[in-house]
């Protein structure tokens, strides 16, 4: 028998298919970790400036006539606000809706006010 010590071509091409497949799964995770975090982030951004709004609309005077309001800043965001006066008091609607990872993501916020 003729035993020779090292590794073979075989074995180095192995090697290299189970490394390409670690890198290639990492890189995966990778993409979907920031995916999932600009997600949250743009989650976030629509939370504040929707309870910002709600704040707002708490703590103001009660509207005498309807009222729109519409922003759009640097950052991507848009926001669209309608304050709805009625005998009993105001509705705010409006939605903010933020630039994600694969598009646009939009939040709808809706709350009624009764106003002396």
């Amino acid at each position: 028998m003729n035993q020779r010590a090292g590794i073979s071509l075989v074995e180095v091409l192995v090697a290299a298919v189970l490394l390409a497949i670690g890198i290639a799964g990492t890189l995966s995770a990778l993409t979907t970790a920031m995916r999932l975090r600009l997600g949250a982030e743009a989650h976030e951004e629509a939370v504040e400036r929707a309870d910002a709004r709600l704040g707002w609309f708490a703590r103001g005077p009660c509207p005498a006539q309807d009222t729109a309001v519409h922003f759009d800043d640097s950052s991507g965001v848009r926001e669209r606000w309608r304050v709805r006066a009625d005998s009993g008091g105001a509705t705010l609607s409006g939605l903010a809706e933020v630039p994600t990872f694969g598009g646009r993501r939009r939040f709808a916020v809706e709350a009624r006010r009764s106003c002396p």
